[in-house]
């Protein structure tokens, strides 16, 4: 998907994050020391150490789909600190995220387009509640490889407004997904 331009890379200087940024990660013990850390360099570079985490098994994308009720209630929640962080904090800039594998995603039977357009209608609704936000969608990807000794290369992107709201290439996604299917 990285050749549609649906995933980018992140370039901090395009980051506008000058009072901070609310995170919300998924608190997978294997993956987010690596989220988190990936982040907290952005912000370094951009001279900025002030970041809130909101962070729950599936991430963002609890927010955005139709979920069994318990992990719904976990999204509700999620998006309950997250308003009140952001009004509390001052912060308007929202990250949300979530990663591949996911054990929440696959336990739903969630593909990573799924896992995607979860995310994005994530954001939609807390820009729906408050309008300020600035909320910005991320895909961590941890890819396993068996031939370089076991190792896990992983890497956090950026998944630009533009290209997702494209629906040529959203409608491509969905044909491929459901040959694969």
């Amino acid at each position: 998907m990285k050749h549609t331009g649906l995933f980018a890379e992140i370039l901090p200087e395009k980051l506008d994050i000058a009072h901070g940024i609310i995170i919300a990660p998924c608190s997978d013990g294997d993956q987010f020391d690596d989220v988190y850390g990936h982040i907290a360099k952005v912000c370094r570079e951009v001279q900025i150490n002030r970041i809130h985490a909101v962070a729950l098994n599936g991430g963002g994308m609890l927010m955005g789909g139709q979920l069994p009720p318990e992990q719904q209630r976990h999204g509700d929640c999620m998006f309950e600190n997250i308003i009140n962080a952001s009004r509390i904090k001052t912060i308007r800039d929202v990250f949300l995220y979530t990663h591949f594998p996911c054990a929440i995603a696959s336990g739903n039977s969630l593909s990573v387009i799924d896992q995607a357009l979860y995310l994005k209608r994530a954001k939609a609704r807390l820009r729906e509640t408050n309008p300020d936000l600035r909320v910005k969608c991320f895909f961590h990807i941890d890819k396993y490889d068996e031939q370089e000794g076991g190792s896990h290369k992983r890497r956090t992107y950026f998944m630009p407004r533009e290209k997702w709201e494209n629906r040529d290439i959203l409608r491509g996604l969905r044909f491929l997904k459901n040959i694969g299917e």
